[in-house]
């Protein structure tokens, strides 16, 4: 049996369901393996995560925490001496988020594979030269092979690293609870009636849903000014962050028919999506964002920004959805939120249920996480 480490920020809901999936597929390819996680929590991310639904091996490491600006700064040099032990033959560093991340590459012995995750783009970055892009060049260089979400990731890895292009990519799309965003919210909709009452969404109108943090990246601002002068829809935005009173006053001072609910936990969160005629998310600049693969999974029509890092995975344009950049197409997005704000719901809900299909081609856990697996006993086989 091999062992894998994966090494990652915090647990979170979808996190569960993929690590407790990998936790039962992986010994049938020979693999065992542990999560180490940096933090339990970080702000602005209030999950419950019960002790029970740990059906994998995984260790929270003591460290420092600092927010900077918004950067959750994770430093655990318990888990770097973690990882100088000679017990597994595999890590997988999550990203390139904290100092933590940036600091396991060089405590990996040279004699185990090392796989960088990665699920930015080039949209999703902003210092693309000078001593960031050294920075990254350097983390890149240290990995045998990449896990990556789609070929966005790959283009990232390849722009900072050429060299890359002559090591193993492993794909991994972003998974996300299927029996909840699915099964659950298919169920929820038999009372969706119900919920657009205690939503007070009215009959004539249009329910869309936006769930994000409200930080200038995700684009809110903008697009609400999409929004001015359309009458027949409710807008839903699930979450906070710092530019809350602004978009309050925005909200406020243009007469929008918008909610601000505030941060949800999981088990909300789908009955927006089981009552939703829509799912939005405008971001200026998005890794791999799990938002809207919930949503496709929930069956709804999406409207995203066409510089998310998922988008060709998630989307398949006039089909189960549309996208615009919200950077250079502000006039793309205004003729589309009005088009779509004048479809009837019952159109609405039959690109909806392409979304579905989607999904099922896209993002089946079991079918991805066996793929996964065999991709890296292969590996540990080459």
């Amino acid at each position: 049996m091999k062992k894998l480490l994966y090494i990652t920020n915090i647990p979170a809901p979808y996190r569960q369901k993929r690590f407790n999936k990998m936790a039962e597929i992986f010994p049938e390819y020979g693999i065992d393996f542990e999560v180490l996680y940096m933090a339990k929590i970080e702000p602005d991310r209030d999950w419950i995560i019960p002790k029970d639904s740990y059906k994998y091996n995984h260790k929270f490491f003591k460290g420092v925490h600092p927010t900077i600006g918004g950067f959750y700064a994770h430093c655990n040099p318990s888990l770097l001496i973690r990882l100088r032990k000679n017990d597994y033959d595999i890590a997988i560093v999550g990203g390139m988020a904290s100092p933590t991340h940036w600091l396991a590459p060089f405590f990996i012995p040279k004699s185990k594979l090392q796989v960088m995750s990665v699920e930015s783009n080039l949209h999703s970055v902003e210092r693309k030269t000078g001593i960031g892009a050294r920075i990254k060049k350097k983390l890149l260089s240290k990995a045998n092979a990449y896990q990556i979400t789609g070929n966005p990731q790959k283009e990232y890895i390849e722009y900072f690293y050429p060299e890359a292009k002559n090591k193993t990519y492993i794909k991994l799309p972003n998974l996300i609870n299927e029996e909840v965003f699915r099964d659950e919210v298919a169920n929820l909709k038999t009372e969706k009636e119900a919920l657009r009452t205690n939503f007070n969404v009215a009959e004539n109108k249009q329910m869309w849903v936006l769930p994000v943090r409200l930080i200038p990246i995700k684009g809110v601002l903008p697009f609400l000014e999409l929004l001015k002068g359309i009458k027949n829809v409710k807008l839903f935005i699930l979450g906070v962050g710092e530019l809350l009173d602004e978009i309050k006053n925005f909200i406020e001072t243009h007469n929008l028919d918008v909610e601000l609910v505030g941060f949800v936990q999981q088990k909300e969160v789908i009955k927006y999506y089981a009552t939703a005629d829509l799912f939005v998310l405008p971001s200026l600049k998005d890794p791999s964002p799990l938002s809207p693969i919930e949503a496709i999974a929930s069956g709804l029509p999406i409207l995203v920004s066409s510089r998310i890092g998922n988008l060709e995975d998630v989307l398949e344009e006039n089909i189960n959805g549309w996208c615009y950049d919200p950077i250079d197409e502000k006039d793309k997005g205004k003729n589309t939120v009005k088009l779509i704000s004048e479809l009837a719901k019952p159109q609405l809900r039959v690109i909806g249920k392409k979304s579905v299909v989607r999904y099922n081609n896209k993002f089946g856990t079991e079918y991805c996480l066996k793929q996964y697996a065999n991709a890296i006993k292969n590996l540990l086989l080459n």
